[in-house]
């Protein structure tokens, strides 16, 4: 009877442990994600794909897409100058440490958005296009155009303001066709450090030169997301999208992205979608050549980088 009663005491204490990965073992620890292969749009991982939240400073992409189609359009050159306002430097949240009436190149405005995530830098591309309300009225315009119909910007940096919300399923959208028109963006988001008014700031992104491969996009935080990133990395000949939303802290989302990256490229996403909704990769197809579909595949995945 003790022994009894000693092995159910135990199972009581071990088992919502056990039984909580198990019946989790398919998703990743954030509100949402999708997984794309860049070349075919083909989906390979999805979790919660179509659930509104905000995008933080992922905005600054839409921000970015539409200074590149400006400068494609010929209106716009990456040397332009642009002087900085009173408004711009007194942005608040992350910033590149603009000051009012400096005059900056549109060029460093692009690295201050994609490294250091400048709050200022985009309020002053904005200013420079027309101003901060006739700018995300175009931000909203190419959300549109590309089919981001769960999307809406209230402002040019992701900065909180209500009813600004996206998925990852229109981040992937947007991601997948800034890439496609403009890849040499990559150049802006795979920089490491800028250096401006004598501070030193580095690249948000913390899988750079941590997770094989990467070399953009970017990230974002604010309390009502949770931590996000659009993160793309390169392996052999093959490219992976991995929009990440809503991790908890900036550690798990780095981890989370981390671990759907390795297992696409190893081809071991399928054993994570057991919770997910949508179908993994077909069974025996690996994205990478030298990728193997086992089980440590998926251990190598979840260590925290």
């Amino acid at each position: 009877m003790r022994r009894v009663l000693f092995l159910l005491i135990l199972l009581c204490l071990i088992g919502p442990r056990t039984a909580f990965p198990a019946k989790n073992a398919g998703k990743l620890a954030v509100k949402s994600a999708l997984v794309t292969e860049y070349g075919t749009g083909r989906t390979l991982y999805s979790q919660d794909a179509d659930r509104q939240i905000p995008p933080a400073s992922l905005t600054k992409v839409m921000t970015m897409y539409l200074v590149f189609d400006l400068v494609a359009s010929g209106k716009a050159s990456f040397a332009d100058p642009v002087r900085i306002s009173r408004n711009a430097d007194k942005t608040g949240g992350s910033t590149m440490g603009l000051r009012t009436g400096e005059v900056v190149s549109l060029d460093e405005l692009m690295r201050g958005m994609a490294v250091a995530s400048g709050n200022d830098a985009c309020i002053a591309v904005a200013e420079h296009f027309g101003g901060v309300p006739a700018f995300v009225g175009m931000m909203n315009r190419k959300a549109r155009e590309l089919g981001m119909s769960s999307t809406t910007f209230k402002n040019p940096n992701g900065l909180p303001a209500p009813g600004q919300v996206t998925t990852a399923r229109d981040l992937t959208k947007l991601a997948v066709s800034y890439l496609r028109h403009y890849p040499q963006a990559l150049r802006y988001h795979s920089t490491t450090e800028i250096n401006h008014n004598g501070a030193v700031h580095g690249n948000t992104n913390r899988l750079l030169g941590a997770c094989d491969g990467v070399d953009g996009i970017k990230t974002g935080y604010v309390d009502a997301s949770g931590y996000n990133i659009i993160a793309t990395a390169k392996r052999g000949d093959s490219r992976v999208i991995a929009v990440v939303l809503g991790g908890r802290t900036k550690q798990t989302r780095n981890r989370e992205a981390a671990r759907v990256l390795d297992a696409s490229f190893s081809g071991a996403v399928e054993t994570m979608t057991a919770a997910c909704d949508v179908p993994a990769v077909a069974p025996g197809k690996s994205l990478s050549k030298h990728g193997k579909r086992h089980a440590k595949a998926m251990q190598v995945a979840k260590a925290d980088r």
